[in-house]
């Protein structure tokens, strides 16, 4: 079974690094326990004395010590680094501007990412060197490995396949954000059993970045997922192997939590104060990075040049369920994008993977029926309770209805033998319980009617449930950048000098500020942005949001204005801001009819 739906991977041209037997790597690792207080981490097992057995035995006996392996002992410098570089043979790669597909300020916030890796726990340079060497030597082979497991979860049977990478190099080799020894990824494939015994494949999920939840898995029949006969085709991310549906470069954003906070709230602000810009495409406010998804290099699986050799591992493999420590080296980077990973089973604190306890919550399949005959026996089942719910609620109507009439029935009889002096007194003293009774009534209506409505829908599906479009599921659809084109030339070079000739501009406004200091910056900025929009194909829209920012100032200003001064100043502005707001308005109607 798992041969039979076994993904295709298709890399880079330019990849290093392809999946690799675990104890091959073990085999040329060191194992190292991490002591605190700062003091020196001592060695377990030296290069050529770790075996699979005897790191599940170091994983059992070590257990609750933070572990780790390590490949690279010293990393490639000078006259060495060269000569792998000469000798290396790596096939061209033409890298893409990552700046041209994000804002102006995403690309200062990148500026501060080159400068935190001075003060972050990172892989040293010429660590990829090294780690490629070693691989080229030990661990380099024309049939590449997957780590299998089959799972029943949730009526699903999840086939899932583990590649090991010796290295992740997505940023020295591809400019990516991190560096790693070691790297895990997983393609889970998803299985449901019909009603006459027969598996079919229902769902796929790639491990990518950017991507939780439902946006994880697609659909067997979506039409981004290409196949070769039965077989998924996966295109592997330069460097990080990260799962793409599509061929292409994507964008990859990292931005602190409270960037993103920040960054939502700017837009619903603008949203309400400048309408038109509620559809236009959204350039994170993180740190930009390329992951390309070419698939122009080596392949691996079913009509590919190199062939798989699958390796069957569950809960009892001694290496699996031992070993809970990292699989490389333990930078401790506190952001966690420079540490290696932990194995298949576990996270890097130890605690199981949800990917693994429970393949179906990782995808988002909770409420997922497996196929279309579960899906119309669960809305028989749902129909046949809602017409016993019916059923109930038709008694507890007609309870209600009886107590409401009997409840009326007392208040006259108090209200007459009370008499004429006492009616109203009466009647205010007996109204609450037969205004709790009547509000009850309604609520059971109300429910009554919910449930007819739906009833109603159900038969109207006849026996099968409908079945929604591919994509429907997906809050954000993944898709790579656009072609090359003039203008995203342009905008490739604006991109990379732009930091520059605002940080330069800069210096000279704090150094001789023309017409002052506030209005020489606000005017670079202005001037920068309006090049940006330009770049963009957006300077319509830069300037209608501009003059809408202009008019939104000024009714401050007059605002003020009314309250220091005299109110003719305050009606002139009053004028002139209804003018300000019939522009504004105009130019929202031209902008959506172009």
């Amino acid at each position: 079974m798992l041969r039979a739906y076994e993904p295709v991977i298709r890399y880079t041209a330019g990849e290093l690094f392809l999946p690799t037997a675990v104890g091959a790597y073990v085999g040329r690792a060191t194992l190292w326990r991490r002591r605190q207080g700062g003091r020196s981490d001592e060695c377990l097992a030296k290069v050529g004395e770790l075996t699979l057995e005897r790191l599940a035995a170091a994983g059992s006996r070590f257990g609750g010590d933070a572990l780790y392996l390590r490949l690279v002992d010293r990393p490639l410098r000078g006259a060495d680094y060269r000569r792998w570089r000469r000798d290396a043979a790596q096939p061209a790669f033409r890298p893409s501007s990552r700046f041209a597909a994000v804002g102006l300020f995403a690309r200062l916030v990148d500026a501060g990412l080159r400068v935190s890796l001075l003060l972050r726990g990172t892989v040293p340079g010429g660590t990829r060197a090294a780690a490629h060497h070693l691989y080229a030597a030990h661990m380099q082979d024309e049939t590449h490995p997957y780590y299998a497991r089959v799972f029943r979860d949730g009526g699903y049977i999840a086939l899932q396949y583990w590649y090991f990478y010796p290295m992740n190099d997505w940023r020295s080799t591809f400019s990516g954000i991190n560096d790693h020894e070691a790297d895990w990824e997983q393609v889970t494939i998803f299985l449901a059993e019909t009603f006459d015994g027969l598996l079919c494949p229902t769902w796929v999920a790639f491990s990518a970045h950017d991507e939780v939840g439902d946006d994880r898995r697609r659909r067997w029949d979506d039409p981004d997922i290409e196949f070769v006969g039965a077989h998924p085709v996966v295109y592997a991310g330069a460097g990080s192997h990260a799962g793409a549906y599509l061929p292409g470069e994507y964008v990859t954003t990292v931005a602190p939590t409270w960037l993103n906070g920040l960054r939502a709230r700017s837009r619903q602000v603008s949203r309400a104060l400048l309408p038109w810009t509620g559809d236009a495409p959204q350039t994170s406010a993180g740190l930009p990075f390329i992951d390309y998804h070419r698939g122009d290099g080596v392949g691996i699986g079913v009509g590919e040049c190199r062939a798989w050799h699958p390796v069957l591992i569950d809960d009892d493999t001694p290496w699996v369920r031992n070993y809970r420590g990292l699989w490389g080296l333990d930078t401790r980077d506190h952001f966690g994008g420079e540490r290696a990973p932990a194995g298949p089973r576990y996270e890097r604190d130890g605690a199981v993977r949800s990917g693994w306890a429970n393949p179906v919550v990782w995808a988002g399949l909770d409420d997922e029926y497996p196929t279309v005959e579960h899906g119309a026996a669960l809305l028989q089942r749902r129909a046949s309770r809602l017409r016993q719910r019916l059923a109930e609620l038709a008694v507890e109507v007609d309870d209600r209805r009886q107590a409401a009439r009997a409840s009326r029935a007392g208040n006259r009889a108090r209200a007459a033998f009370a008499g004429n002096a006492g009616t109203e007194k009466s009647r205010r003293g007996r109204s609450g319980p037969h205004r709790d009774g009547t509000e009850a009534l309604a609520r059971l209506r109300a429910e009554q009617a919910a449930v007819r409505e739906e009833l109603d829908a159900i038969r109207h599906a006849g026996t099968q449930p409908p079945v929604d479009p591919p994509h429907a599921h997906l809050r954000c659809r993944a898709l790579p950048l656009t072609a090359d084109t003039p203008r995203q030339r342009f905008l490739a070079i604006w991109s990379a000098a732009s930091v520059s000739i605002l940080l330069a501009g800069t210096a000279l406004v704090v150094i001789s500020p023309p017409v002052g200091l506030l209005w020489s910056s606000a005017g670079l900025i202005t001037i920068m942005l309006a090049i940006e929009a330009a770049a963009r194909g957006r300077l319509v829209r830069f300037t209608a949001t501009m003059a809408a920012v202009g008019v939104i100032v000024f009714a401050v200003l007059s605002a003020v204005e009314v309250v220091v001064r005299n109110w003719r100043a305050g009606a002139a502005a009053v004028l002139i801001l209804a003018a300000g707001a019939l522009l504004v308005a105009n130019l929202r109607t031209w902008m959506t009819n172009r």
